[in-house]
């Protein structure tokens, strides 16, 4: 009996939380329009990170309101609700996964259709040919829904299913048409076309494979079907115990007469981002730098440290995409961290000056291609690279050699990108005055 109270005290938690996913989601989700600063995957975790608090205060105050629930009961609640929250996160991890994946793809088909495109523009333009070839290559498309084309003579529209991706505005103008389901990612691109100007195209995706979506769900499903089996087992197991006469006591410990409690699990330090930009905060750079240096010392491996400004701008939702873009690029949130208002600093394991020089110069040809309208110029976005280079370099010292390479980059007016070169004997000199100072 007192196991199916505390499996009934599992299944009440969750009835309880289940109101506040629903308003979250219809309050996040369903009111996110174009262009708004919450990301999906931001969104998410804020989703679990308040389930997660409520379900802690939904469990304390059962346990409050039944102290005589057994040991096994308390374990039944605990486990339906842990396995509940496991299958909602790995929902979420999975999603996010398969969209982040599903971006990438977007975003390499789209760039794919804007080359073709350019060089069908050039023998033919918005004839015939043209149309079929453009229409040809969206209809194979794996993600694209929509497309369209603008140049001299107007805008001229592309989409899979009718009506599903354009529509016409007030104005009689040809737009993409941004609906549940599909990915808010920019996909623009000028067309290089020889004897015509101001040709651009741009596209709308989707955002999630559905039919990938509908396995995550059905797995998901599983997960919940086996801890329901667990449960029954349980509840089998303590009525044996039960009619064996063992009574089992809850949570406290009686020792010599007096009573104790167990002591409570150190909790693990869970790594907290900066609101702004959803990286590694500011005033933890120079820590994540020096584990990073150490690391690298260890197994004998160079590092590269970049530090990245753009020009000041009045959008402040382009901050967290910009580090978003370079998260991506750099393969991890980790590396990425605050510098100031419109500037990152990246920290780059493995990579030489050279090679790290090479990245930046990718990276920055990326940014400068995916918002044109933000970087007229290179030297909008200027970055300054500093590497170990073999020397047994602290951070305080790449930060340096860093900032005077990015300094060096805004005063010129051609070079957006400066690596500072060390030179051994002026850094032993450096090491030595230092030493003495000590």
């Amino acid at each position: 009996m007192a196991a199916l109270i505390g499996l009934g005290a599992g299944f009440w938690v969750l009835f309880r939380v289940q109101s506040d996913i629903k308003s979250l989601i219809s309050s996040e989700l369903w009111g996110y329009q174009p262009g708004g600063r919450l990301d999906f995957l931001k969104f998410m975790f804020n989703i679990l990170a308040e389930l997660g608090k409520n379900v802690y205060n939904e469990t304390m105050s059962q346990r409050i309101k039944s102290r005589k629930t057994s040991v096994f009961g308390i374990i039944i609640a605990s486990v339906c609700i842990m396995v509940y929250l496991g299958a909602l996160v790995t929902i979420i991890v999975r999603i996010s996964t398969s969209m982040e994946r599903y971006r990438i793809i977007a975003e390499q088909e789209f760039f794919d259709l804007a080359d073709l495109a350019s060089s069908a523009g050039v023998l033919s333009f918005m004839d015939d040919t043209f149309i079929d070839i453009i229409q040809g290559a969206l209809n194979q498309s794996r993600t694209l829904e929509g497309v369209i084309i603008s140049g001299p003579m107007g805008r001229y529209g592309f989409e899979k299913e009718e009506g599903r991706a354009l529509y016409v505005d007030t104005n009689n103008s040809l737009r993409l048409r941004y609906r549940f389901g599909f990915s808010r990612q920019p996909l623009f691109q000028p067309l290089r076309i020889q004897g015509l100007r101001n040709t651009n195209i741009e596209a709308v995706a989707s955002a999630l494979d559905y039919t990938e979506l509908t396995v995550i769900l059905r797995q998901a499903m599983i997960l919940i079907a086996i801890a329901l089996v667990a449960a029954i087992i349980t509840l089998l197991l303590e009525s044996m115990l039960r009619q064996g006469g063992e009574e089992i006591k809850t949570g406290r410990v009686h020792t010599d007469g007096a009573m104790t409690r167990s002591k409570p699990r150190s909790r693990p330090i869970v790594t907290s981002y900066s609101e702004l930009g959803n990286v590694v905060r500011k005033e933890n750079t120079e820590f994540r730098l020096t584990e990073e240096l150490q690391r690298c010392t260890q197994s004998d491996h160079d590092l590269a440290f970049i530090i990245m400004e753009y020009k000041p701008i009045t959008e402040d939702s382009f901050y967290a995409r910009f580090a978003a873009d370079a998260a991506r690029f750099f393969s991890s949130r980790d590396f990425v961290c605050e510098k100031s208002d419109n500037g990152i600093s990246v920290i780059c394991p493995g990579l030489t000056i050279d090679s790290g020089f090479l990245n930046a110069d990718e990276f920055h040809t990326r940014i400068i291609g995916k918002y044109p309208a933000i970087f007229k110029t290179k030297t909008d976005l200027c970055m300054g690279i500093s590497a170990r280079s073999g020397r047994p370099v602290n951070a305080e010292r790449l930060l340096f050699e860093a900032e005077e390479a990015l300094e060096r980059a805004m005063l010129d007016p051609v070079s957006h990108i400066v690596a500072f070169k060390s030179d051994p004997d002026k850094y032993r000199a450096f090491m030595e005055g230092r030493n003495d100072d000590d």
